[in-house]
């Protein structure tokens, strides 16, 4: 015959489980809080383990706390020696009781306590790898290498709208004697937002490409809030960051790291105000010593200067006088030279011109009879060769019905009318 089975409804199995951990000791678990979510009365959280280089959890599991009981292990944790706000994607330790959720089986705990000293731990070790991280790239003195203008009269500045930082570091600018120009780019500056919203104004206020500074401070408050500058994004815009950044966190003692990776790290917003007044004074200062010791340079040289000149006027003058008086001589022996020249010259022309009138005298009259014989032969040749005159000879001349001259008997055919001159008449005749 067979044994019957025992059987259990879902429900008695998880309460005798409930029940079973009821007995069991509170234990301390320690995880990386994955979500978190306070509502009404309740703070409701996970916690879970990652392999390293994985984001994909190993394990996880979901904690639920009282409103009240929270608040203390809040102030326990921001109480500390180094302060910290619960969050997500902190490392945490927390003393819970284990406890099954009925309705859905589900394994879940009851935060109990914290252990910040854990927490603290975790911290120190984050805060020393992205230390150690942005030294092994350069990027703790990266900012700092760069040039500072001598005058930083255009200021950027990163902070809370409408608070007492702002007003803190405008205030002691503005009681400078120098004109700052200052371009404010609001950011959050404690929350969850503090990093995009920092990084944002940073990006917005290099993108203006006229500043000589950037100033990014913060007032007094918790400690906690330190806790948002350690950021590893954030850390890395601004040691990237064309240009030089100050801070003035606020925290007087504790530095974060973006204190480690600015140009110059202030104590309070005051104090980053007054680095910026003390750099154009010292500015102002050796500009003013510049100035006094070219005026004094300068007077010294004139000085000098003046005695050389006098010096030069005298060597001068002396010059001068002695270059007129030997001008003078040999204007004097010019003048005489050339009045001897020119006497001579006058007579030698004089008789040159006596000579070329005689010669144009005698030779035009030459030149006459000259061109008298010539026009004379012409005139006889001429009128040899006057057709009248040939014909008074015994010659005739004969032309054609045209007139024109026939110089041969080609040129005449039968019929053709020719006229023949004689020197006293002339004659038609036809050709046969």
């Amino acid at each position: 015959m067979e044994t019957a089975i025992r059987s259990y409804s879902v429900k008695s199995f998880l309460t005798s489980v409930k029940n079973k951990l009821s007995e069991a000791p509170p234990v301390w678990v320690h995880g990386v809080i994955t979500q978190f979510t306070e509502k009404g009365n309740m703070v409701y959280m996970s916690i879970a383990d990652f392999r390293e280089g994985d984001v994909k959890p190993e394990a996880t599991i979901a904690l639920s706390c009282y409103a009240g009981r929270f608040a203390e292990i809040r102030a326990k944790a921001e109480l500390s020696p180094t302060p910290f706000t619960i969050k997500e994607q902190l490392k945490v330790c927390f003393q819970i009781k284990a406890d099954v959720y009925i309705p859905f089986g589900k394994l879940q705990g009851t935060i109990l306590d914290i252990d910040p000293v854990y927490t603290m731990g975790e911290l120190a070790l984050t805060k020393a790898a992205i230390l150690k991280r942005l030294a092994l790239e350069g990027l703790l003195d990266k900012n700092k290498n760069l040039e500072l203008a001598d005058v930083p009269l255009r200021v950027g500045l990163i902070t809370g709208e409408k608070t007492a930082a702002y007003k803190d570091f405008t205030t002691r600018l503005a009681a400078s004697p120098f004109n700052f120009t200052v371009t404010a780019a609001y950011a959050r500056m404690q929350g969850n937002e503090t990093e995009s919203s920092v990084i944002a104004a940073l990006e917005s206020l290099v993108a203006r490409g006229d500043l000589d500074v950037i100033c990014i401070v913060r007032g007094g408050g918790s400690k906690t809030d330190l806790n948002y500058f350690d950021s590893e994004a954030l850390c890395r815009a601004v040691a990237n960051c064309g240009i030089p950044v100050f801070t003035g966190i606020g925290h007087e003692i504790d530095k974060s790291l973006l204190d480690e990776v600015a140009y110059l790290s202030c104590i309070t917003p005051t104090d980053c105000a007054k680095r910026l007044v003390e750099r154009v004074t010292d500015s102002w200062n050796r500009l003013v010593q510049t100035m006094q010791g070219i005026a004094d340079g300068a007077r010294a040289l004139l000085d000098e200067e003046g005695h050389t000149l006098t010096l030069c006027g005298s060597r001068l003058q002396q010059g001068v006088l002695s270059r007129i008086y030997s001008e003078k001589e040999r204007h004097t022996r010019i003048r005489t030279s050339l009045q001897k020249d020119l006497a001579h010259l006058v007579k030698n022309e004089s008789i040159r011109l006596d000579r070329n009138e005689e010669g144009l005298r005698q030779g035009s009259r030459k030149i006459l009879d000259l061109e008298k014989s010539r026009f004379e032969l012409m005139e006889v040749r001429v009128k040899g060769a006057d057709p009248q005159t040939i014909i008074a000879r015994g010659y005739t001349l004969t032309t054609g019905s045209d007139g024109k001259f026939i110089h041969s008997a080609s040129e005449l055919k039968s019929g053709d009318v020719m006229r023949t001159r004689f020197r006293d008449g002339s004659v038609e005749s036809v050709v046969r």
